[in-house]
């Protein structure tokens, strides 16, 4: 965001132009020594696409870590990071387009957002660009003329981008509100896992009801693990119930029982 917000970096609105139109001659080079981050929506569809499990979709295909500031999970594609993606094909295509990461799926167009104003009503704020060009990428010598909204639209990114922010945000409200960097260790961030990157687990520990689709319950997943970061922060005087007489949850309950009970909440 800073190099958008300083003029170092030309910023794109919806109807601006761009040439772009991948060709044979580089296709698939740029699936390869990358960092691929995942967002928890991105594992779950990939997961689902190739019909595996979200543990064995994890220990096969990416790599993870708690951040050293902040001790949140990170997840990225481990093979695409020191060679080609484990999805790439023979003939440079993804085997997993129609599920592509957020990151994959927009690109040669980057999207920095901030929340900084959410809390004002006005929702999380971006601000979209042109990644800066590999050298062996030709797509921008295409002659297909895109407007960015045209080629959004085209990668159907918008709900992608939507249950992205929705990540994003208690990322943003974690390291803001709650301060967590102050208290959430390793052990307590690896609580969270579950939550974020493995439904299908949580939902056979659950019962959770296969008329729950996919979507919503991705969201209750996020509000859910918002309530219980909320509650933590307070046992540590930090957030917004730092102080309070009482807190939502007996510290006695076990913590697979409280997610039922937020996640089940009316």
């Amino acid at each position: 965001m800073q190099p958008l917000e300083h003029g170092l970096r030309n910023e794109l609105k919806p109807d601006d132009r761009f040439n772009f139109e991948c060709t044979d001659k580089c296709m698939g080079k740029c699936c390869r020594f990358l960092t691929i981050l995942l967002d928890p929506w991105d594992v779950e569809v990939i997961a689902r696409e190739i019909d595996i499990s979200g543990p064995d979709f994890l220990e096969i295909f990416c790599n993870y870590e708690f951040g050293s500031a902040s001790q949140w999970p990170f997840v990225w594609l481990r093979q695409a990071e020191v060679g080609p993606c484990a999805f790439l094909l023979e003939d440079g295509r993804c085997s997993v387009y129609s599920v592509r990461p957020r990151n994959c799926r927009t690109y040669p167009i980057g999207r920095a957002v901030q929340f900084r104003e959410a809390g004002r009503g006005l929702g999380p704020q971006e601000k979209l660009f042109i990644v800066e060009r590999p050298e062996f990428c030709l797509g921008h010598e295409g002659t297909r003329t895109w407007t960015v909204s045209e080629w959004l639209r085209d990668s159907a990114a918008d709900k992608y981008h939507e249950l992205s922010d929705l990540y994003l945000s208690l990322i943003d409200y974690a390291s803001g509100a709650l301060n967590c960097r102050t208290w959430l260790t390793k052990k307590t961030s690896g609580l969270l896992m579950p939550l974020l990157f493995l439904p299908d687990v949580l939902r056979t520990k659950l019962g959770v009801s296969k008329n729950l689709d996919h979507e919503s319950f991705y969201r209750r997943r996020i509000e859910a693990t918002k309530v219980l970061l909320t509650e933590m922060a307070a046992s540590f005087g930090q957030g917004p119930m730092a102080g309070a007489k009482t807190v939502p949850a007996d510290e006695n309950t076990p913590v697979l029982e409280r997610i039922r009970q937020i996640i089940f909440a009316d």
